[in-house]
């Protein structure tokens, strides 16, 4: 993923508290931009956590993470004061 366009909002990051990357899009531009409040925010990655990142997905289970669409939010300035 290289930019914030490349996923649809309506894809599910994930899929145990069935957030979508809308919804996490969301919740970076209320100013969660760091991977605790994301998770706080949305509850993803709350349950077996395998849409957090790639080291805690070894399997690739999930095609995009939390700190990925985080690195490329603060990036392209989603982020409020960032």
């Amino acid at each position: 993923m290289n930019t914030i366009q490349e996923v649809e909002d309506i894809y599910v990051v994930c899929e145990c508290m069935d957030v979508t990357y809308g919804e996490i899009l969301q919740a970076i531009r209320e100013g969660n931009c760091d991977l605790d409040s994301l998770m706080d925010a949305t509850d993803a990655g709350t349950a077996c956590g395998k849409c957090k990142s790639r080291q805690e997905d070894p399997d690739e289970e999930r095609a995009i993470h939390l700190d990925e669409i985080l690195a490329v939010a603060k990036a392209e300035g989603l982020c409020p004061d960032q």
